[in-house]
């Protein structure tokens, strides 16, 4: 058998976790995916005040919004009415039409079969104007607009939009819209336009209430009134029969002469009603025209006709400034409970708009939750998912428990739909739909059992936490327990019981949703866990008997782990990639896994394998965990910025879903406004950095702060059980104030402390980057010449080689600086350097240059050379005082660096490379060496190195102690043996070396990874379902014609098939794959197309081309010849960057 070497080296990281090693790593270099165009220019002057001066009509990022959490309406690029005939684009699943100015009002759905859809109204926003046959509205041709200023002020919510219109030569006229939805009358919607022309004429002023814009419900009637100026539609929902009023008031300013009045009511779109005034004008002169909108559902009290025409009728009494005027109040009302970051504008206002939001798409007392967009657009047809419970309302219940109540009230309203879903399924308890509207039935888009199960612990923990965050016994007992109780009792039934008393959840599809029918997931069993754990607390609390099987069935229901600490995702996980965060939930928000260590085994385990195409909220949990684990460096850091930099786009910065504007991670279009991405951005703040945990018995802190935000962070009004709290997290210390409300505990690392009402207590911040260290570089700024999107800079100096910094091509630079922060005391004169250390991404360029800039400023070349086909580059020189380093890489693929280490000249160091067999088989033994060299400036003494090995198998010795004496190797062996049993698979093993620094006793850390299992003779065929799966190939017998037990499908980018084959004598080889080809793809569109996959073999590679077969349950073959040298070898079929894969695959033979 040949050796291979394969390093991974990690410093003062997290724990490691499985690494893989594949075939491809020398002849098929994965180039990272192209990232989305740049995204939107964060920051500014006013973090508040943000401003589109381009204007750009077809853009659907460039449209700000409106919203008082009852109703809202997205505004078009010219300021006002209704735009969606097809040039914003297509918005995403379900409903996948075209993207528009929607005006959405909460809890307003119709049911289509077993789904409810989120209706859009009659655009109420409309406002028009006409100059001698000119029209001005949505659809104005970009050339006459000119001295273009959209504003959306976020402390105000209001949209304001000006500029010069030029419909012909020689006539132009001033305008401005002003558009805002009323946050102190929640029926209310206003409109002001005014318009000021450059020549003497006639003016046509529109004022609709526009059906075009209205979707998914019916019209019923209408009236205009031209002698009140007032038009009224009434509409109902289809299926559900909630019925709408719409009601506008067109109401003229100062000097306004109206000539004519036209009443509008198109006999084609009974959805449309509304005023034309015809009004003479003058040039040089301002016309102003205001729009007051009233709006009423049968949800609310009163008559929707009635209380609609009384909205207006207040409104155009009270006037517009003193309306304005109270919707403002409003508005700094909910502001004066903030979270500031200081020192950062562009995160400042990220996370204004981020709360910006959520606080228009929702409201106290009204109860329809909030789906994936808010009210900003009806993505995801304005469903409500768990998006609502897990991502938006933990941020909403740390400052506005009275927003949060929405969303644990909307599925108490749900409970008898929960309960009869449940009993449709054959369950007890309650069974949530994983998506749809007020109904609360499951069934439409996703079935009632076997889904995303994991939804009813997350509607259970919400609502408990909603109790310990209020204290609200009695909201408890009426609403909080029955949702509890019903979760509860779900769960109980739900499990399967097995002969040696363990309980088990089997055929779900647990958060990452790129699975499905797997057993054991752990985030959905670790969830159930917590829920019925809660559910005994709950009913103690509520004064109710908790059920006794509540305690068995947790205490029992089990969570597999792997010998590193860390959990599969589900039985028989092999690290294949995932969709969005899913077992790190675990950690954050289940709190099922507690220790640190096991947390961190998780964490480094499943960023690597997340897909960069997912959804946004998953680098936010990753944060929180991170920042909870607290292992030396800043990895909370490189995830806070993954958390939202990536998806910001538009002069709004609002989120998108993913960091692409097209399909991505196994979707459709994402949606925008995505609201669970700012809801998970949010968290990072509270639950991250302030470290806050609910406790109905304590307010729990443990605040921690990354060197890169040492301006600090305040939460201003955190409410905890009826008092307002303020944390200012600062870089040494935290202050807690008790700003009012009566004494509380306070619960933090150090312990437990009484807070009496307008005092102040300081904590220690935690500050992990502090950590002693002999790398200079850690934590350090770094900036590049350019970055994938989720691939930042911080990301290589962060400690963790799970992140990365990628360029976004060849040519690039990459520059740390070496100085110590001023915040973290002395320590900025240049630091000794000697030696520098990459550990690479998944890409590496041919050649490298580095400069150090010495204590005068001056840049020098101090190494250069080509980079190595494998393992790290170790960079070496005459030792230099720098300030900072810069790295140039030039040709290959675009650099990707998983950390940068560069050691104090002075001390010790340690490089490690570990050598494993390519290939064992059950029950062999084999030799695996380590070798280490002492490339410091000092001996490295104390020098310790253990294997970590799967449960199963077996290292002699147990561990290797020396010392190696500065510029010299030591090599250390080990006989590795498998276990008989043991299954195909790539299997990690990972070489831990610590030795003692100069500052610390420093860590190193090599993982290579061994393929093992049975090996296949040649021309005996070997069915594929048996080979070593991996990159997230799959098992299926989902269609016939296969041989054996199934075939192996998800064959994607990165997936591999790979074989061991026992070669009697060296030669060619035939190498016979048995495939089916027909209409597929990962993500629309689908094709049906020849496709390609590569066959690896003895360290080359060919690309095969695999026709269409006809159908899925027809299948061929297609035979290439390889050189295989005598021996165990490995044949592999992997899906590279240039193949397009998406085939099944039933067998192989070789020979």
């Amino acid at each position: 058998m040949r050796m291979g070497v394969h390093t991974t080296t990690r410093r003062a990281g997290l724990t490691a976790a499985v690494v893989t090693a594949s075939l491809l790593a020398a002849t098929l270099a994965v180039t990272p995916a192209a990232r989305a165009a740049t995204a939107g220019s964060p920051g500014g002057s006013d973090p508040w005040v943000l401003t589109n001066t381009a204007y750009t009509p077809t853009d659907h990022t460039q449209e700000p919004f409106v919203g008082n959490g009852y109703l809202a309406q997205r505004i078009p690029a010219i300021g006002a009415g209704f735009q969606g005939d097809g040039t914003l684009g297509t918005g995403n699943w379900p409903l996948s039409r075209p993207r528009s100015t929607t005006a959405l009002v909460a809890g307003v759905y119709e049911t289509d079969g077993a789904s409810d859809y989120i209706s859009t109204l009659p655009t109420w926003s409309d406002l028009s104007f006409t100059l001698d046959g000119h029209v001005l509205d949505a659809a104005v041709p970009a050339e006459e607009i000119s001295t273009y200023r959209q504003t959306q002020d976020m402390r105000a919510g209001t949209v304001t939009t000006s500029f010069v219109w030029t419909p012909a030569p020689g006539e132009s006229a001033t305008v401005t819209y002003e558009v805002l939805a009323n946050r102190d009358r929640m029926h209310l919607g206003q409109v002001r336009a005014s318009i000021e022309p450059s020549r003497t004429g006639s003016l046509v002023v529109g004022s609709l209430l526009d059906g075009a814009g209205a979707q998914r419900i019916t019209p019923t009637a209408r009236t205009v009134d031209t002698s009140t100026d007032t038009a009224t539609v009434q509409l109902a929902t289809p299926g559900r029969g909630t019925t709408v009023a719409e009601t506008a008031r067109l109401v003229a300013g100062r000097g306004v002469k109206v000539a004519r009045r036209t009443a509008v009511e198109p006999d084609d779109d009974k959805a449309t009603a509304g005023e034309q005034w015809t009004v003479p004008v003058e040039r040089a002169s301002t016309y102003t025209f205001t729009k007051y909108v009233g709006i009423s559902t049968s949800g609310d009290a009163g008559s929707p006709p009635a209380v609609a025409r009384e909205t207006v009728d207040q409104a155009a009494a009270r006037g517009w400034d003193a309306l304005v005027a109270a919707h403002t109040a409003q508005w700094a009302a909910l502001w004066r409970r903030r979270v500031t970051v200081g020192g950062q504008p562009a995160a400042q206002t990220a996370v204004n708009s981020a709360f910006y939001l959520l606080y228009s798409s929702m409201r106290a007392g009204v109860d329809a939750s909030i789906p994936p967009a808010g009210l900003s657009s009806d993505d995801y047809g304005g469903e409500i998912f768990w998006d609502a419970d897990t991502w938006m309302f933990p941020s909403l219940l740390a400052l506005h428990p009275e927003l949060a109540k929405s969303i644990v009230m909307f599925r108490h309203a749900t409970i008898g739909a929960a309960e009869a879903n449940a009993r449709g399924a054959g369950y007890q308890g309650g069974s949530w739909a994983w998506d749809n509207g007020p109904s609360g039935t499951c069934g439409g888009l996703a079935p009632c059992s076997g889904y995303e199960d994991h939804v009813q612990s997350d509607i259970a923990l919400a609502q408990w936490q909603y109790y310990q965050a209020t204290g609200d016994t009695g909201w408890l007992r009426s609403y909080g327990y029955p949702v509890i109780r019903d979760v509860a009792e779900f769960w109980a039934s739900r499990v399967t019981k097995d002969a040696d008393g363990t309980y088990h959840v089997n055929g779900v599809t647990g958060p990452d949703e790129y699975t499905a029918g797997v057993n054991d997931e752990s985030a959905t069993n670790a969830g159930a866990v917590i829920a019925l754990r809660d559910a005994v607390a709950a009913a103690k609390a509520a004064g109710a008997a908790p059920d006794p099987a509540w305690e068995t069935v947790a205490a029992h229901l089990y969570v597999a782990t792997d010998p590193d600490g860390s959990h599969p995702e589900y039985a028989g996980y092999q690290d294949q990639p995932v969709k969005q965060a899913d077992t790190v939930l675990m950690t954050y928000p289940f709190g099922y896994v507690t220790d640190d260590g096991v947390a961190a085994a998780d964490l480094d385990r499943y960023m690597p394998v997340t897909d960069t195409g997912g959804p946004a909220m998953t680098a936010s949990v990753e944060s929180v965990i991170a920042a909870q684990v607290g292992q030396p460096g800043c990895l909370d850091y490189t995830l806070f910025q993954d958390s939202y930099l990536p998806f910001l786009r538009g002069a709004y910065d609002q989120f998108n879903e993913t960091q692409y504007l097209t399909p991505s991670g196994g979707q459709t279009n994402p949606a925008f406004d995505f609201a669970t991405g700012a809801g998970g951005f949010l968290q990072t703040f509270v639950y991250g950095f302030a470290g806050l945990r609910w406790n109905a018995d304590a307010l729990a802190l443990a605040p921690t702060l990354p060197p890169q935000l040492a301006g600090g962070i305040t939460l201003d009004g955190l409410q905890y059980q009826g008092r307002t709290v303020d944390v200012a997290i600062g870089a040494k210390a935290t202050t807690v104030t008790l700003r009012a409300g009566r004494a509380l505990t306070l619960s933090t690392p150090a312990g437990t402390r009484t807070l009496a009402p307008g005092h102040r207590a300081t904590l220690a911040t935690a500050r992990p980057d502090l950590a002693p260290t002999d790398d200079l570089a850690r934590c350090r700024s770094a900036s590049a010449s350019s970055s994938q999107a989720v691939d930042l800079p911080a990301a290589a100096v962060d400690g963790n080689t799970a992140t990365t910094w990628t360029a976004t091509g060849t040519g690039a630079s990459y520059t740390v600086s070496l100085l110590a922060d001023r915040a973290d005391g002395p320590g900025r004169s240049a630091p000794r350097t000697a030696h520098a250390e990459v550990v690479w991404g998944s890409g590496r360029p041919a050649a490298y240059t580095l400069q150090a800039q010495t204590a005068s400023g001056r840049w020098q070349q101090v190494s250069a050379g080509p980079v190595p086909a494998t393992g790290n580059l170790e960079a070496s020189w005459t030792p230099v005082a720098a300030r900072a380093l810069k790295l140039t890489f030039t040709g290959g693929d675009p650099a990707s660096v998983a950390e940068l280490h560069v050691p104090d000249a002075a001390a010790a160091d340690v490089t490690t490379s570990l050598g494993t067999p390519q290939f064992m088989t059950p029950g062999s033994s084999s030799e695996v060496t380590l070798t280490a060299t002492s490339s410091g400036g000092a001996d490295a003494t104390q020098v310790d190195t253990r294997l970590s090995l799967p449960g199963g198998w077996t290292a002699t010795p147990e561990s290797v102690a020396t010392s190696i004496a500065k510029g010299t190797t030591a090599t250390d062996t080990w006989t590795v043996t498998a276990p008989a049993g043991q299954a195909p698979a790539q299997v990690p093993i990972t070489a831990t070396t610590t030795w003692q620094g100069r500052n610390a006793r420093d860590s190193t850390v090599a993982t290579a990874a061994v393929y093992a299992g049975p090996t296949v003779d040649p021309g005996a065929v070997d069915d594929a379902e048996n080979a070593i799966l991996g990159g997230g190939a799959e098992t299926d017998n989902g269609h016939a014609g296969y041989t054996g037990s199934g075939f192996v499908d998800s064959l994607y980018p990165g997936a591999t098939i790979t074989v061991g084959v026992r070669v009697p004598t060296a030669g060619r080889y035939p190498v016979t794959i048995r495939y089916a080809n027909w209409t597929g793809g990962r993500s629309a569109p689908y094709e049906t197309v020849t496709r390609t996959i590569s066959l690896v073999t003895a360290g080359s590679t060919q690309q095969l081309s695999l026709p269409v077969t006809g159908s899925w349950d027809t299948w061929s073959t297609v035979t290439a010849d390889v050189t295989l040298p005598a021996g165990d070898d490995l044949v592999q079929l992997a899906v590279g960057p240039d193949d397009s894969g998406s085939i099944n695959l039933d067998n192989l033979r070789i020979g």
